[in-house]
């Protein structure tokens, strides 16, 4: 299945920063493959205001804004029956006609400042502006220091604390390029991935060295902390407040020269509000505009693209940063690559192509 046209603005995009990646790793990849990465094992079809995984769906709101509302854990579901005082655990198909008839007399601002809130993953339709450059990476770097030296003859060591699709694809892109990649999972809340599609998580995770650890222990923080010092890069895809309580700082940590490049991928950014905020795939896509149109309104762009598109990024920038020698704190953000995806196109309408 294809997502994008061979002569769309958005494919050449991605065929731009495929041969970014190449560039730097002598490794071809592409860019179609890992868009449809997940829906070639699931097989699984968007519907009317659905996305392709079923949990995230648009609705319009009182004041005529779109927005995705993505139902995919259990407390999502149950926040949301909260804040329209629904009752929750009825009928799911009865639950969305719902909810949709609540949405419509709330307007989009209330529901967003509730989701940033309580943490649930809502979005509104083109709310992250692009500010970058469609031939320049959307990511955040700030430098730690110039002083990083040149690649070692040595594997280099990446931590990925991540789950679910960007920061793993990311950390299996470098895999391939002869990293070296240990998997960390908290015992009390693995990757969710595991609980998904099995062939589409051993695609990602296999081959990866897996470490399972206790969070909530004294002697597994501990554990945590001496494998990521001793790492050349981490990856990891939480709020910043979440390595916060355990007392990892990655400005505090890389001072101490490593980790070379610490990446982190978020919904929306690390800083402020942004940072507060949870963000999926389906919902960032959403955000950056990255939808398709029809006459009776958006729909979803594939399967949660924006996850597909953020790892790509990311592991192509960590890798330009040991190309430059730079040792540096790395933001990658789903709706913020998702909106430079979105910015070359030449007119509103998607280019998508259904070719099953």
């Amino acid at each position: 299945m294809k997502y994008l046209r061979e002569c769309s603005p958005e494919l050449q995009q991605l065929q731009w920063l495929a041969s970014e990646f190449e560039s730097l790793s002598g490794l071809a990849i592409n860019s179609q493959d890992l868009l449809t990465q997940r829906v070639r094992h699931t097989g699984w079809q968007a519907g009317p205001s659905q996305s392709v995984g079923g949990s995230c769906h648009l609705m319009m709101t009182s004041d005529g804004q779109w927005v995705a509302i993505n139902l995919a854990r259990p407390e999502d579901h149950e926040l949301v029956s909260i804040f329209f005082s629904l009752e929750v655990g009825v009928d799911e198909k009865k639950a969305i006609g719902e909810l949709r008839n609540n949405v419509q007399s709330c307007p989009a601002a209330d529901l967003i400042e509730y989701a940033i809130d309580v943490g649930v993953p809502i979005s509104r339709l083109n709310e992250v502006p692009n500010e970058f450059l469609s031939h320049e990476l959307p990511v955040r770097v700030r430098e730690v220091s110039q002083s990083l030296t040149a690649r070692k003859s040595t594997q280099l060591k990446v931590v990925d604390l991540s789950s679910l699709w960007a920061g793993p694809l990311c950390s299996h892109l470098l895999q391939r390029c002869g990293f070296s990649i240990t998997k960390v999972e908290s015992r009390q809340r693995p990757d969710g991935a595991r609980f998904g599609n099995p062939n589409f998580f051993a695609e990602l995770d296999e081959g990866k060295d897996h470490v399972e650890i206790d969070f909530h222990s004294i002697a597994g923080v501990h554990q945590l902390r001496k494998l990521i010092e001793n790492a050349d890069v981490v990856i990891e895809g939480s709020r910043p407040r979440a390595l916060q309580q355990l007392e990892i700082n990655a400005d505090e940590i890389m001072r101490n020269d490593r980790p070379h490049v610490w990446l982190s991928i978020t919904g929306y950014g690390r800083a402020g509000l942004a940072g507060q905020r949870v963000g999926f795939g389906d919902d960032c896509a959403v955000a950056g505009g990255l939808v398709d149109f029809s006459s009776d309104g958006p729909h979803f762009l594939g399967d949660a693209v924006a996850d597909p598109i953020s790892g790509m990024v990311a592991a192509t920038a960590i890798l330009r940063a040991f190309n430059e020698h730079k040792s540096c704190l790395v933001g990658v953000s789903l709706a913020e690559s998702a909106a430079w995806l979105n910015s070359v196109r030449k007119k509103q309408e998607s280019q998508r192509d259904f070719n099953p």
